[in-house]
């Protein structure tokens, strides 16, 4: 902490001496000010943006009758036809 005990700026206890306050003192209302036009700004946007997607009532989006199956049991059912579809091309072959 070198660079701490011998600066003019903090006390024995870090704490911040009156050089510092008066040297912060002309920026304390503009930084204020910025603070509060930042957090405004962020918050409006915010507002805005869930206002916009409050309107939104998804009728345009196509909801199916039923779920679709999951790729699973697609994969599930597609094994278990695949044994009937290769019997039923020996059979079909059998037959010529």
């Amino acid at each position: 902490m070198s660079g701490v005990d011998h600066s003019s700026y903090y006390g024995q206890k870090l704490r911040q001496s009156p050089a510092l306050i008066r040297a912060r003192r002309p920026y304390l209302v503009k930084n204020t000010v910025l603070g509060l036009s930042i957090t405004a700004f962020a918050l409006g946007v915010y507002a805005y943006t869930i206002h916009v997607v409050g309107q939104d009532d998804f009728d345009d989006v196509q909801v199916p009758s039923e779920p679709q199956p999951s790729i699973q049991q697609r994969t599930q059912q597609q094994q278990q036809q695949q044994p009937s579809q290769i019997q039923a091309q020996v059979q079909a072959l059998a037959k010529k």
